[in-house]
């Protein structure tokens, strides 16, 4: 490993951290378009009431969000928790009979006792109705209608669109500490890194012959689109809607299926005798695809989750070329014309690269594994679900060949987290009090997965010894 070899790949990694520090344009405006046109904000702002009704009209034209704390509706009701002054008002809008029973009513909060674990509780009281709305730290709430002392009504797993943290209402886990601010600004920046020095150093492994190598294979690069790209969202459709998950764990799930092409997978693929050219063309094809499928899943995704404010699909696009795109396309610009150069730099980008990923592993591990060891049974039974038919998908289409049967596998049931994380973190302004959640829902996905494929590698391993061992008894007899 030479020295110029090394300083020419730190220089590369460093540019490309620069890179992605390019504004995201993600949703910081908190009453931008997007939310203002949500279903909920409609409903409490703008919904109009029965001129016989007793409740008062809402007159407001619009709700900034910016004073919200807590909005969500259900089948029946929409709901807003909001701060004016120093203290926290309740509006609730009854959707089936078009009035609202409730407008800007005082609320008393209880708060919680672990901010990691426990709800926080808002009660509002009107002669002998008491409505109580709990929130937690995970999104899951719940709304209870009180009359007489009986639970008339009582609804959870809403759509719930703020869970915003705002002192006096939600409770704040700790108040802003610059050291803590400063350390989080490092790890964002380090893990920027780490997935620009994948992707670059997964580009040196291939030149333009490689990279095309599926296109001039029609069937089975229509097979593997499938498998990758619309298959897993599919099936993630379908496991997100099992009861018990909480509005971060479907968040977390939708986002790790949105995000195909794991930088691991060619590593994992090879590793269990995946076919070498199939694996670098799959790859870079599925992330050249990523600019366009990653928000076009993302909006079809807004679709049946009004409550999620994916990005807009440029932003997206942009935030996938910087991250996936620009790495990979220099690796494999160096590896065809500076063939000699991308062989120096090979061994030590891979070295500095798996280093890097190594430790942002075990520093996510380390802060999340609490949480990820009690994310429930309907996590681990939607996310282990999800992974095994992924698996099972990508090695039935993987066509008769072992090769790229195996890698085809690895590719649809391994997503990408890091981009996952990346999205999750600019793309949910207005969820902030369940974002930490949404983290560790990517965390245990990630781990669910390479649990599940264990068995798979072993199998696919020893079907390569055996493959082995039968070529030599075949010689021999020859």
């Amino acid at each position: 490993m030479s020295f110029g070899a090394l300083a020419i790949f730190t220089l590369l990694t460093i540019v490309g951290l620069n890179l992605l520090e390019i504004p995201s344009f993600a949703i910081a405006n908190p009453d931008s378009a997007i939310n203002q046109t949500s279903h909920a904000h409609e409903l409490i702002a703008q919904s109009p009431v029965p001129h016989d009704a007793q409740p008062t009209a809402i007159s407001a034209p619009s709700i900034s969000t910016s004073d919200t704390a807590l909005l969500f509706q259900n089948d029946r009701y929409a709901v807003r928790v909001f701060k004016e002054g120093e203290q926290a008002y309740i509006n609730i809008y009854d959707k089936t009979k078009q009035v609202q029973p409730l407008q800007k009513v005082p609320v008393s909060i209880t708060r919680a006792g672990n901010p990691k674990k426990d709800p926080t509780k808002y009660v509002a009281t009107i002669v002998d109705q008491q409505y109580i709305v709990t929130i937690s730290p995970l999104g899951a709430s719940d709304l209870t209608i009180f009359k007489g002392g009986r639970i008339a009504y009582q609804q959870g797993s809403n759509q719930v669109e703020v869970a915003r943290k705002i002192s006096g209402i939600s409770e704040q886990a700790e108040p802003i500490n610059p050291t803590r601010e400063l350390v989080r600004k490092i790890f964002v920046n380090y893990a920027k890194l780490t997935l620009f020095a994948l992707m670059f150093s997964m580009g040196l492994h291939w030149t333009f012959r490689d990279v095309v190598w599926l296109w001039q294979q029609p069937s089975l690069l229509v097979r593997s689109l499938f498998s990758v790209l619309i298959a897993v969202p599919i099936l993630g459709v379908l496991v997100v809607f099992i009861p018990g998950l909480t509005v971060a764990q479907r968040i977390g799930i939708g986002a790790m299926f949105t995000c195909p092409g794991a930088p691991m997978i060619p590593v994992k693929s090879l590793k269990a005798g995946g076919h070498p050219q199939f694996i670098g063309s799959l790859q870079f094809t599925i992330s050249l695809l990523a600019i366009i499928t990653v928000p076009v899943t993302a909006l079809i995704l807004a679709q049946f989750f009004p409550n999620q404010a994916w990005l807009s699909p440029q932003e997206i696009a942009n935030q996938i070329f910087f991250a996936q795109i620009l790495p990979m396309g220099l690796g494999v610009l160096l590896a065809q014309y500076v063939p000699k150069l991308a062989d120096e730099l090979l061994e030590p980008a891979n070295k500095i690269a798996s280093l890097l990923l190594l430790l942002v592993a075990i520093v996510l591990l380390v802060v999340t594994l609490d949480d990820v060891l009690n994310a429930g049974v309907a996590a681990y039974l939607a996310i282990g679900l999800l992974s095994l038919a992924s698996l099972v998908c990508g090695h039935l289409l993987g066509g008769p060949d072992p090769g790229t049967r195996t890698a085809l596998a690895y590719a649809t049931s391994t997503r990408n987290a890091g981009l996952a994380i990346l999205l999750v973190t600019l793309n949910f302004p207005n969820l902030d009090y369940v974002k930490g959640g949404i983290i560790n829902t990517l965390i245990t996905y990630a781990l669910v997965t390479a649990i599940v494929t264990i068995p798979y590698t072993i199998w696919r391993k020893r079907s390569l010894v055996v493959e082995a061992l039968g070529m030599i008894v075949n010689e021999s007899n020859l």
